[in-house]
């Protein structure tokens, strides 16, 4: 499996779900089964993802964590995979030059923009 790959592997969404908006809303597991109405080793099977929850538990439990889950229907596409996979296969300071390339060039387009309409 590419790296990339993941972002589009279904069954480890609604865990990853959970555990993110847990995090962020700083709680424990034990907190947001509380929250919840669930016991905390039901919220860790979650997120191990021994157990998938349905769509609108998963949207509960994230409203529960302060942040709302919102989602919209488009055409697959996984035209990025590839730069997704080559970016990953970047170190960190590899992956920031690059940016800072792109940064450099967008800069220049916009000083031969701006003295073309001067």
């Amino acid at each position: 499996m590419k790296i990339a790959d993941l972002y589009y592997y279904e069954e480890m969404i609604s865990g990853n779900l959970i555990k993110e908006a847990r995090l962020r809303a700083g709680m424990t597991q034990v907190e947001l089964g509380l929250l919840t109405g669930n016991a905390q080793s039901v919220i860790a099977r979650w997120e191990r993802d021994e157990v998938s929850p349905s769509l609108e538990t998963v949207r509960e439990v994230i409203r529960a964590c302060g942040l709302e889950l919102t989602f919209f229907i488009s055409k697959f596409d996984d035209s990025n995979t590839a730069l997704i996979d080559d970016n990953l296969r970047l170190s960190t300071s590899e992956r920031f030059e690059s940016m800072m390339e792109r940064v450099r060039f967008q800069e220049r387009r916009e000083q031969l923009n701006s003295n073309t309409r001067a």
